[in-house]
């Protein structure tokens, strides 16, 4: 979709196959990606000439061209034969996001149609999950959330993302009273630079050493006095892999909240609790 610079050859059929697959994600079936992937290589042309490039049937090209071109990623010209041109990679990138973001619009006003009436009544429940991935996204998330307080306890660097890192910065901005504590120094640098407005402390609460233990807990989270996420790094079956498993809730009658509170408290913010 970019023109100019070309790679070598050896490396753009590899680029050329991720394009496709990515396209293909976007609902382009594969005629229509390799379409306009072989069109975006030649900038412009003929039906003829994107086939021979896309290496698909030439008859493939006419009904691509036109699914492409309502899409708003291609143009047409009626000559005869035929030209055809692709957008360039801002327009292109352009027009398939608004595409989605319409569809997330969209699922933003039917989700809350779903909801049970009496969701409201059952929020004391606890739940599981398991991925450092899912554990950092459900941190952030949480953090996001917050309205007046972050308690944070982390040992491990793995769950320190940059989005994590970006939450605890925005809530410290709006005037959240963010706190967070660490027996590792390079976590409590990390957080001091991107969170300026944060408090960060040195804790040791439920740890011997750092880096910690595998088996651990990696991290403790309180927020609001509210929510509440304890993890920890299990080992898994694969040898010397270890993955973050995690109990979290968002209600503070939950009796996981009610015990952990007063020892998040004194741990992650003394002068406070």
């Amino acid at each position: 979709m970019t023109r100019g610079i070309q790679p070598n050859e050896a490396g753009i059929d590899a680029i050329v196959e991720e394009c496709v697959e990515v396209l293909q994600s976007f609902e382009l079936t594969e005629y229509e990606a390799k379409s306009f992937v072989g069109l975006s290589r030649l900038g412009s042309g003929t039906a003829k000439e994107v086939a021979e490039v896309a290496g698909i049937p030439q008859a493939r090209v006419y009904d691509c061209m036109e699914t492409l071109s309502d899409r708003g990623i291609v143009s047409i010209q009626q000559s005869k034969p035929r030209r055809f041109r692709a957008a360039d990679t801002e327009a292109a990138v352009g027009a398939l996001e608004r595409r989605c973001q319409g569809r997330l619009d969209r699922l933003r006003e039917l989700f809350p149609r779903l909801e049970s009436p009496t969701r409201e009544g059952d929020g004391a429940d606890v739940w599981v999950m398991e991925g450092s991935t899912e554990v950092s996204e459900r941190l952030r998330e949480l953090v996001a959330a917050a309205d007046e307080a972050v308690l944070l306890a982390l040992a491990s660097e793995d769950l320190l993302t940059e989005s994590l890192l970006d939450a605890l910065d925005s809530a410290a901005a709006r005037g959240v009273d963010v706190v967070v504590g660490s027996p590792g120094k390079p976590i409590r640098e990390r957080v001091g630079e991107t969170a300026a407005t944060a408090r960060v402390v040195e804790t040791w609460t439920w740890w011997e050493e750092y880096p910690v233990r595998p088996g651990a807990i990696s991290a403790v989270l309180l927020v609001d006095g509210q929510s509440m996420l304890v993890s920890a790094d299990a080992a898994t079956s694969l040898p010397g892999v270890n993955k973050h498993r995690a109990v979290w809730t968002d209600s503070e009658r939950a009796p996981l909240v009610k015990m952990m509170q007063p020892l998040v408290a004194r741990a992650v913010d003394p002068a406070g609790g």
